[in-house]
C-alpha cells in the first residue's frame, strides 16, 4: 500500500502535466521519510526528464494538493542523497543552496599522564570518564548566539499562505530569499536576524503585518556551522580543533586534555584577533560554580595556557590532598578553601611547612591565627597533622550496671556519681568487690580496689581521674557457668541451663519426655564430687543415683524430693527388648522381589531366600551379589587418612560409598543352610539375583575392548584374542577375572602362565604395565649384569 502511495506521489510531482486529469491529487497520508532512496532519485529523475526546477516542481505538487510538510521533506530527502553523493544529476536553482557537508567535529584525545600529573587540583575535572565536556549539538539555538557563514536557516510559513524555505548564510553573510533577495545576517545575534527576516517577509506575505495576521513564520536554525579553534601551550594536546558553533572554552579544553603538567589552571587566556578577551579561572568554576568566565568560541579563537607560577602540595589531614595552583597575593587560607578544609581528625593548631631556600629545606610552624596572614611560596609542602588518639576527660565503667559505656569526668567527680550516670548496679552485682584500672604517670596501669557495697552505702567513697576503667561483676561471672546434661531417650538431649530447685521432671519436660524406647525403670544420674568430698584422695570418680519415672512423669515421693544440683549428667536408657524394624531388600530374579523386615537377630540369606519364594528359572545364581551398609564410615575414612598417603587416599576415598560388597557363594548356601557363606543379615543389606546372562566382558589393555558371548570350555586367551589382542601397554602377567558374584581370581605362573577360568558374566580385565622412569636406565642394567654375573660365578665355583 505505502509503495502504491509512494509511486503515485512520484507520478505527480514528476508533472506529468499533459496526462494529468483535475481530480489528481497527492495523497496526504504519504510519509516522505519513509521513502527509499531509490523511490526518491526517481521523482529526481522524472524531473530532470522533464526539463523543471525544483520551484516549478514543487509549485505544481502544492496545486496538486501537496502539503507544505510533505514538500519541505521530501526537498530534505533530496539534499541529503546531493550530499552523499548518491544523485549528482539535480542542480540547486537560484533561490536555495544545498548546504556543504559539515566538518567532522574533533573527538577527545587520549591523554598519557603522570603519577603527579593526576594529582594536581583540577587535572580530573577535564580527565574523567564520569564527566564529560563534549559539545553538544543538539541543543536549542540561544537568542545570543551569533550567527555566521555556513549557518543555516530553516523558514516556514503557514496560516493563509503556506512555504517553506533552507537557506545558507553565503560568503557575504547574506541569506537569499526567494523573491526577496538578499538579507544580510552574519555577525547579528539570532533575535536580531529573526526580526530583520520577519520584516523583509512582510513584503511578500501581506497576511503576517497588522493587528490580525493570517500567516506566520517560524525561524529556526536546521544546522550549525562548526569552527576552528586553536590550543597552545601547555596542554596535553595542542592542536586545532573543530567545534559547533555554540562551544565553550571548556569544550576546547575538554578535547585538548586541558592543562599538563606545568599548565596553569588559574590564568587561561581567550585570544581573539590579537586581543585577550577573557581569562579563564577553572578554580573558581570547581570551588564556587562560577561559570561566566566560560566564554562560547568563535572561529579562529585561540586557548593559551601558559605555565603554573606558584604550585603547593598540600597532605595529610584535610580534606583533599595533592597540588595546588595559588595567585599572586593568595594566602594560606585560601590554599585550605582548595582542599575543603581539614578533615575531621585534623590538629588544626598548627600546620608544617617544608620550603627550599634555593640551597637546602626550611622547616616552617604556622600558628592558627597566622593562616589568614601567611603567603605561601612555589614549591611549599604543607602537612596537617592528626590529633593525637587521648582523650583529656573520659572515664568508663563496665560489668554489672544498667548502662556501661564512656562518661565525661568532671571537677571532684567521684566513683558514686560515675555508678548513678550508669544508672546503677544490677540486682546481680557482686558487692564483695570491685576494681579500678589507673595509668600511672608513666601511664603503666594500676589497680584501685574497692567494696561496691561500701561505695553505694556512701563509704570509703573515690576520687576518678583521668582515663580511670571502674570494673563492677556480677555474682554469675564470679562463677563457673552452671549447666546440666541429659542423655539416652528422650526427645531433645542435650545441654540445659541450670535453675535453682530444679527436679528431675522438671529436666526430663524440659527435654520434651521419654522416647518409645526409654526404660521406666532405669534412669541413672551422675554427680560430681562436691567442694568437701574432692579435697580428699579417692578413686572414685562420681556419686550414682537410679530413679524409676513413669511416662506421665510420676514418680514416688522419696525421689520426687530429690533436687538436682549444677553439673549432673542424667541418662535415660533404652527399653532392652525394643528394637526398630530392620528393613533389608531383594530384588532380580526372586519370586517376589523387594523389601523384607528381619524377624529375628538369627536371620540368614537362606531365610530370606525362602520368604521370597526361591529363584525364578532365569536366576543365575553364580553371579548373586550381596552389598552390605558401611556403618563406620567417620572411623575407617580417619584411619585412611592417618595411615594411607595423600595419593591413595585420594583413590580410596573416591571408591568409598555407604555399601561394599560381600562374597555371595548363593549355591553353597542353598545347598548347605545356615554355613559360614549363609551370612546373618544385616539392616540396610541390598541382595541381587541376576537374570541368566552369556556375556563376557573384556577391558583393559587390549586392542579393542569388547564384550564377547560366553562358549563353554572355552580359556581366557581364546577371549583376549577375540579382542584383537593384547597391546604394547600390556601386563600380561597380570591379568585378572572378576566374577559376577565379586570374587577376582588372578593369573599364576612366572614361566608358565596359568589363567583363571572364565564363567558367563565375569569380567576379564588386562591392567597397564607401570611407567618407567625417565633418564638413563645404563647404570640400572649394569648393576643387573654385575648381579647376574656374581651368580653366575658363584654357580660355576659350586659345580666346580
Amino acid at each position: 500500500m505505502l509503495l502504491r502511495k509512494a509511486l503515485k506521489f512520484i507520478w505527480i510531482i514528476g508533472l506529468l502535466a499533459c496526462y494529468l486529469t483535475p481530480s489528481a491529487q497527492v495523497p496526504s497520508q504519504v510519509d516522505v521519510n519513509k521513502l527509499s532512496d531509490q523511490q526518491v532519485q526517481q521523482i529526481v529523475q522524472e524531473i530532470e526528464n522533464r526539463g523543471l526546477t525544483m520551484d516549478q516542481a514543487i509549485e505544481m505538487a502544492r496545486l496538486r494538493g501537496a502539503s507544505p510538510a510533505q514538500i519541505s521533506q521530501l526537498k530534505n530527502r533530496i539534499r541529503k542523497l546531493q550530499l552523499s553523493g548518491k544523485q549528482n544529476g539535480l542542480q540547486p536553482d537560484s533561490s536555495e543552496e544545498i548546504t556543504k557537508p559539515q566538518d567532522s567535529l574533533s573527538q577527545k584525545m587520549p591523554v598519557d599522564t603522570t603519577a603527579k600529573a593526576s594529582k594536581i587540583f583540577g587535572f580530573h575535572f577535564f580527565n574523567t570518564q564520569n564527566l564529560s565536556f563534549e559539545p553538544s549539538v543538539n541543543i536549542p539555538v540561544p537568542d545570543s548566539y551569533v550567527l555566521g557563514i555556513n549557518d543555516q536557516l530553516m523558514i516556514n510559513i503557514w496560516g493563509a499562505s503556506q512555504q517553506s524555505y533552507q537557506l545558507q548564510v553565503d560568503a557575504n553573510g547574506n541569506v537569499q530569499i526567494p523573491d526577496l533577495g538578499p538579507v544580510q545576517v552574519a555577525g547579528i545575534d539570532f533575535r536580531e536576524a529573526e526580526k530583520r527576516i520577519r520584516q523583509r517577509l512582510v513584503a511578500i506575505y501581506s497576511g503576517m503585518g497588522g493587528d490580525k495576521p493570517n500567516t506566520f513564520a517560524e525561524i529556526g536554525l536546521s544546522n550549525l556551522r562548526s569552527i576552528k579553534v586553536n590550543v597552545i601551550g601547555e596542554v596535553y594536546t595542542p592542536g586545532t580543533y573543530t567545534l559547533p558553533a555554540t562551544a565553550s572554552a571548556f569544550n576546547a579544553l575538554y578535547l585538548s586534555g586541558g592543562p599538563n603538567e606545568n599548565g596553569s589552571f588559574r590564568n587561561i587566556q581567550v585570544i581573539r584577533q590579537n586581543k585577550v578577551i577573557a581569562e579563564i579561572d577553572v578554580y573558581d568554576f570547581l570551588i564556587h560554580a562560577n561559570a561566566s568566565n566560560n566564554i562560547v568560541l568563535r572561529d579562529q579563537d585561540i586557548l593559551f595556557i601558559p605555565t603554573y607560577d606558584i604550585r603547593v602540595e598540600a597532605s595529610g589531614s584535610f580534606k583533599r590532598e595533592g597540588y595546588f595552583e595559588l595567585q599572586e597575593g593568595e594566602k594560606l587560607n585560601d590554599l585550605l578553601r582548595y582542599t575543603g578544609g581539614f578533615s575531621n581528625q585534623a590538629y588544626r593548631e598548627r600546620l608544617s611547612i617544608t620550603r627550599t631556600t634555593g640551597k637546602q629545606f626550611q622547616v616552617l610552624d604556622i600558628t592558627q591565627n597566622e593562616f589568614d596572614s601567611f603567603t605561601l611560596q612555589n614549591g611549599d609542602f604543607i602537612e596537617a597533622g592528626e590529633i593525637i588518639d587521648r582523650y583529656e576527660n573520659r572515664v568508663s565503667i563496665e560489668g554489672a550496671v544498667f548502662r556501661p559505656g564512656t562518661f565525661a569526668l568532671t571537677e571532684g567527680m567521684k566513683l558514686s556519681e560515675l555508678i548513678a550516670k550508669a544508672d546503677g548496679v544490677k540486682e546481680s552485682v557482686f558487692s564483695n568487690r570491685g576494681v579500678i584500672i589507673r595509668l600511672g604517670k608513666d601511664l603503666s596501669p594500676q589497680t584501685i580496689a574497692f567494696e561496691v557495697s561500701e561505695i553505694l552505702g556512701g563509704k570509703n567513697d573515690l576520687d576518678l581521674k583521668r582515663e580511670d576503667h571502674v570494673i563492677i561483676q556480677d555474682v554469675f561471672s564470679m562463677r563457673e557457668a552452671r549447666f546440666i546434661k541429659i542423655y539416652g531417650q528422650v526427645q531433645y538431649p542435650g545441654e540445659y541451663p541450670y535453675r535453682e530447685n530444679m527436679s528431675l521432671k522438671d529436666l526430663v519436660f524440659l527435654a520434651g519426655g521419654f522416647t518409645e524406647a526409654a526404660s521406666e525403670s532405669f534412669i541413672e544420674l551422675a554427680r560430681r564430687h562436691d567442694y568437701e568430698s574432692a579435697a580428699q584422695v579417692s578413686n572414685e570418680l562420681a556419686d550414682l543415683y537410679q530413679f524409676n519415672i513413669s511416662r506421665d512423669l510420676n514418680i514416688n515421693s522419696e525421689d520426687a524430693e530429690f533436687k538436682i544440683q549444677p553439673f549432673d549428667y542424667i541418662y535415660v536408657r533404652k527399653a532392652p527388648s525394643y528394637n526398630t524394624q530392620r528393613t533389608v531388600t531383594i530384588e532380580g530374579e526372586v519370586v517376589y522381589p523387594g523389601p523384607y523386615s528381619i524377624s529375628n537377630k538369627n536371620e540368614r540369606v537362606s531365610d530370606l531366600i525362602k520368604r521370597c519364594g526361591g529363584l525364578t528359572p532365569h536366576a543365575f545364581s553364580k553371579g548373586a551379589t550381596l552389598r552390605r551398609l558401611r556403618t563406620d564410615d567417620e572411623a575407617i575414612k580417619e584411619s585412611l587418612l592417618t595411615a594411607m598417603p595423600d595419593s591413595l587416599l585420594q583413590s580410596a576415598e573416591a571408591q568409598m560409598d555407604d555399601h561394599y560388597k560381600l562374597e555371595l557363594r548363593l549355591d553353597d548356601i542353598l545347598e548347605n543352610p545356615g554355613s559360614i557363606y549363609d551370612y546373618v543379615l544385616r539392616e540396610g543389606d541390598e541382595l541381587l539375583v541376576p537374570e541368566v546372562t552369556q556375556e563376557i566382558k573384556v577391558s583393559g589393555e587390549v586392542l579393542n575392548p569388547v564384550g564377547l558371548a560366553y562358549q563353554e570350555n572355552r580359556s581366557l586367551k581364546y577371549y583376549i584374542n577375540r579382542s584383537g589382542g593384547f597391546s604394547p601397554k600390556a601386563k600380561k602377567g597380570k591379568v585378572f577375572i572378576i566374577y559376577s558374584d565379586g570374587t577376582t581370581k588372578v593369573t599364576k605362573g612366572f614361566i608358565g602362565r596359568h589363567y583363571p577360568s572364565p564363567e558367563p558374566g565375569c569380567q576379564i580385565v588386562v591392567p597397564q604395565k607401570p611407567e618407567r622412569p625417565a633418564g638413563d636406565q645404563t647404570s640400572r642394567w649394569l648393576s643387573v649384569a654385575s648381579a647376574f654375573s656374581s651368580i653366575a660365578i658363584a654357580i660355576a665355583a659350586v659345580l666346580r
